[in-house]
């Protein structure tokens, strides 16, 4: 699909098939959620919900997803499900893998989900109370939704299993089950690469008896999914190109020359990859369109002053911190009331909390945001301790002094809708730090409530496309901030990076303008004030909802159905 802001207004309405059995498979979905996985996950499922309730046609939806061992320290609130033709197959984690909550890579429990799945003779499970067999047995899931390789690799554990043991029912005829691989990121290319903080084994990984680069673990578990799957989706332009050069790289170690038309079902599906941003959430677009309802003048619309109607929603210590300014007069000057600089982002280190930090201290660090009455605040929920530990060590020393006693904030948690609001309607500017992300949900969430991100240029973030680089959001050069994380003040370092230097300038220059009343210096070809950049994002944001995401689902569901009956 070619994303364009007007598509969801020319979508038409999508064959639903009755009686569609969806079955989705992913780490996390509505226990103790801590990332964009679980948010994406529960928008499809009530997005589809929504599309066939409104066709009055039936869909029924089972979820098999991890959920914690209650001791694992600092979990969030479930979420409760409320649609009544959707049943959550819970995959029980042992208390042994609490440390691996809240991690999506190599070194989260995506063994342990997978291996839930693997039946035994008896149709039991070591591990749990639930019988996955039985249960998808009775199901006949019509079509298998798979997210990322752990998805994948839990499907096929749980048929290969099923196989084994003799299975003949249609579910294991694998030609009358659309199994779709949704990539909601494509691990080999992330810019993190072998970088994951775990000093451990930083860049092996144990598969097997096999030690291998860590690289080279999930090189091999995409290509697998791929394989598996009879169709692929992924969040981006970026993720597409890297997937198809996995399956060409695959295509060329498994080339049989004399049998010519071994590669054409590969070279099929790599045509098909689809491309299918996730919708902003049914909740955070309720609340944002809140804002469309107040009767305030236009100016004062597009200034924020409407940040009052969330304001009971926000956490303590930023009420605290807003107060101090105002204690301070300092906001007299700001004729608005959105002051914070706000970075929403799982403290974890492929998404780079750290480039907030560093970006931060580019700016000036504290004396900057002191003169510019800006509160900085860093939101997410912690994933790797000792990284995330660090990050906020850095960002406190980098944002406060002893001196002044400048807030800074630091919420480290998984922030529910309502939080959302409330720090996105008193937020000037969202800065997304990843210098890649198969999307960037928070970029959407944060341009619904009309506050525009600052996001690393050139596609490599999978939001922008939707957004619109340097339309809806402030494209810079982040890869000059990727580096190790410092507490020195920008007096006097002599920094040779000239692309660090001209992206903290470009930033300084925005940031200055919201007081000045006047054009931004010519950041953007289209868009010469900030305000503009933020109508345009929200323009964006809210006319990609979760119905219209989920058409195209349907879509692309219905297409896999077609060429399986061929």
């Amino acid at each position: 699909m070619t994303l364009t802001k007007k598509t969801s207004l020319a979508l038409e309405a999508p064959d639903t098939h009755h009686h569609r059995r969806i079955l989705f498979l992913s780490l996390e979905f509505n226990f103790s959620p801590f990332s964009g996985n679980g948010v994406l996950c529960r928008s499809l499922v009530s997005g589809l919900f929504e599309l066939y309730n409104e066709h009055n046609d039936d869909v029924e939806i089972r979820v098999i997803c991890a959920k914690p061992h209650p001791s694992t320290p600092n979990l969030s609130s479930d979420i409760p499900v409320t649609q009544k033709n959707l049943i959550i197959w819970p995959v029980q984690l042992q208390k042994s893998s609490s440390s691996q909550w809240k991690r999506l890579d190599r070194h989260g429990p995506w063994k342990e989900f997978a291996t839930a799945l693997c039946c035994q003779k008896d149709g039991s499970n070591h591990n749990n109370d639930i019988n996955f067999r039985d249960c998808i047995e009775q199901f006949e899931p019509t079509d298998v939704v798979a997210v990322d390789w752990h998805g994948m690799l839990a499907w096929q554990a749980f048929c290969t299993t099923a196989t084994n043991l003799g299975k003949t029912t249609r579910l294991w005829r694998t030609d009358q089950v659309n199994v779709c691989y949704y990539n909601f990121r494509v691990y080999s290319s992330s810019s993190w690469g072998n970088n994951d903080q775990d000093t451990s084994s930083r860049s092996s990984s144990v598969v097997g008896d096999n030690t291998v680069d860590e690289n080279q673990f999930y090189k091999e578990m995409e290509q697998l999914s791929c394989r598996l799957a009879d169709g692929i989706i992924c969040l981006s332009e970026h993720d597409k190109c890297a997937l198809h050069r996995l399956m060409m790289l695959q295509d060329n170690n498994d080339k049989d020359e004399t049998n010519p038309t071994c590669c054409l079902g590969k070279q099929k599906k790599m045509q098909d990859i689809t491309i299918l941003p996730p919708p902003l959430r049914g909740d955070v677009c309720k609340l944002a369109r809140m804002l469309d309802s107040q009767e305030l003048p236009e100016q004062q619309q597009q200034e924020g002053i409407s940040s009052s109607l969330f304001i009971k929603y926000l956490p303590e210590k930023a009420k605290k911190a807003l107060e101090y300014v105002h204690q301070k007069q300092c906001a007299s000057t700001i004729p608005q009331k959105r002051l914070f600089l706000t970075c929403v982002s799982r403290l974890s280190p492929e998404k780079s909390p750290h480039v907030f930090v560093n970006l931060i201290q580019q700016l000036g660090g504290v004396e900057f945001l002191r003169n510019h009455c800006l509160v900085p605040i860093l939101c997410g929920a912690k994933s790797v301790d000792s990284y995330a530990d660090e990050v906020i060590q850095s960002f406190q020393s980098v944002c406060s002094d002893d001196d002044s006693n400048w807030p800074c904030i630091v919420i480290d948690h998984h922030l529910g809708p309502n939080e959302l609001a409330a720090i996105f309607s008193h937020t000037v500017l969202n800065v997304h730090p990843c210098l890649y992300d198969a999307y960037g949900m928070t970029m959407v969430e944060s341009a619904a409530f009309g506050v525009p991100s600052i996001v690393n240029f050139g596609g490599k973030v999978g939001a922008a496309a939707l957004l619109g680089e340097n339309e809806g959001c402030v494209a810079l050069d982040l890869s000059g901030m990727e580096g190790e994380m410092t507490t020195e003040t920008i007096e006097g370092k002599n920094d040779s990076n000239e692309g660090q230097d001209c992206s903290a300038k470009k930033l300084k220059e925005i940031l200055v303008s919201r007081i000045q009343h006047s054009t931004s210096p010519q950041w953007s070809r289209s868009c010469s004030t900030l305000a503009q950049v933020a109508k345009e994002a929200r323009h964006r944001a809210l006319g990609w909802d979760e119905l219209s995401c989920c058409r195209d689902l349907i879509e692309k569901l219905n297409n896999l159905n077609n060429e399986n009956e061929v």
